[in-house]
């Protein structure tokens, strides 16, 4: 035990005299805060507004209504229509609702049929979604009508009985009698549109932390398989044994990567939810990279499979798009990769953090098991 403390705090030195080690400490946290700096603060509040334009009686109700459903995932802003097509056209505003000034006498009839006049720009996206919503409230505005129409058409009540019975009609209905929706992300997850898009960003600079931290410890599996094909390895290996020689050392390399992608993470909104699962994941690739400085082959070939990790890392995990909904063949390979878990675990899936640390502590474990047989053959 003496001598792994012994070789991590050599480590721990070797890694504080070292350019790269404070490179990573300060450009990784500088890059996490710079990139939440230069997001406007308003689009990371505000992810998408749309005007609506009133004509000048009537409407009300139904904007009462509309505004109802406003929050961060969609804004309403009531405007006039000079407004409305500057602001679409600017690219402020996603797409802008404009109502017609008969309004109130169509809906009175249950005249419906282009009701509405949208208009979108070349960078709309969500104006299907504002369309589903502009006709929730329309049909909340029109259903008492509706129904006593069918009562009385269908012979049901007369119309002095269909009269009595509207205010049972524009009753709102009990949570329990309702038809609800219930959302969730395509693992299970159940799904909340604010948290969704609150933890956009989130899971952004998550992911970038991630990545980056990844590269750092492949490129320190490169460093340790140079040094264990030393001599002074070479003459220490049958001794102490190749886990034993490695582990402090990986340690020592692990520990700055664990420090930086901590400050880094401090631009999180929920900075607190990511230290357990960014542990789990360094432990994983530290165990990852004890296997790999121990194959010269393997580690010999690492500056040229470095370049493809953050590639790779990007198409199998959801940091910016999950492809397992365009392609679904790659759905296990999403779900499994380590950035995949470990942006669930930071999400509070304890059971992705779990894995990656089970694979962490069971891999030295193994390799450590392995070296001690081996040793006793040859002593045997």
């Amino acid at each position: 035990m003496s001598f792994l403390w012994t070789s991590l705090k050599n480590a721990l030195r070797a890694q504080a005299a070292s350019w790269r080690t404070w490179l990573l400490l300060l450009l990784l946290p500088a890059l996490t805060f710079g990139a939440r700096l230069a997001l406007p603060a308003e689009e990371v509040a505000t992810p998408v507004q749309v005007g609506v334009v009133l004509p000048d009686r009537g409407g009300e109700e139904f904007w009462n209504r509309l505004d109802e459903r406003s929050g961060r995932v969609v804004t309403f802003c009531r405007s006039d229509g000079d407004q409305a097509e500057r602001q679409v056209a600017a690219g402020r505003w996603d797409c802008a609702l404009v109502l017609p000034e008969d309004f109130e006498a169509r809906l009175a009839r249950h005249d419906t049929y282009e009701l509405f006049t949208l208009l979108v720009g070349p960078g709309s996206t969500v104006y299907p979604m504002v369309r589903e919503t502009v006709t929730a409230c329309v049909a909340e505005l029109t259903a008492p009508g509706v129904a006593e129409d069918y009562l009385v058409d269908s012979g049901i009540l007369d119309r002095e009985g269909a009269a009595q019975a509207r205010p049972r009609l524009e009753e709102t209905l009990l949570e329990q009698e309702r038809v609800l929706v219930s959302m969730e992300t395509v693992d299970g997850r159940p799904l909340d549109p604010i948290t969704l898009a609150d933890s956009g960003v989130d899971g952004l600079l998550a992911g970038l932390v991630a990545i980056v931290l990844s590269i750092w410890v492949l490129f320190a599996a490169m460093d340790l398989g140079r040094w264990l094909d030393s001599p002074f390895a070479r003459r220490l290996r049958p001794l102490r044994g190749t886990t034993a020689l490695l582990l402090p050392r990986m340690a020592g390399a692990v520990l700055p990567a664990l420090c930086s992608g901590a400050l880094a993470l401090l631009a999180l909104e929920r900075p607190w939810a990511c230290l357990l699962p960014l542990t789990a994941y360094l432990m994983f690739w530290g165990a990852l990279a004890l296997v790999l400085a121990r194959c010269r082959a393997v580690w010999s070939a690492l500056p040229a499979a470095v370049p493809f990790v953050p590639v790779l890392a990007l198409l199998l995990s959801p940091v910016l798009i999950d492809l397992s909904l365009l392609f679904p063949a790659l759905a296990p390979a999403v779900r499994w990769s380590p950035v995949s878990l470990f942006l669930r675990a930071c999400g509070g899936s304890w059971g992705d953090g779990l894995l990656l640390a089970a694979v962490g502590a069971v891999i030295p474990a193994v390799l450590w098991t392995v070296d001690r047989c081996a040793k006793d053959k040859k002593t045997g």
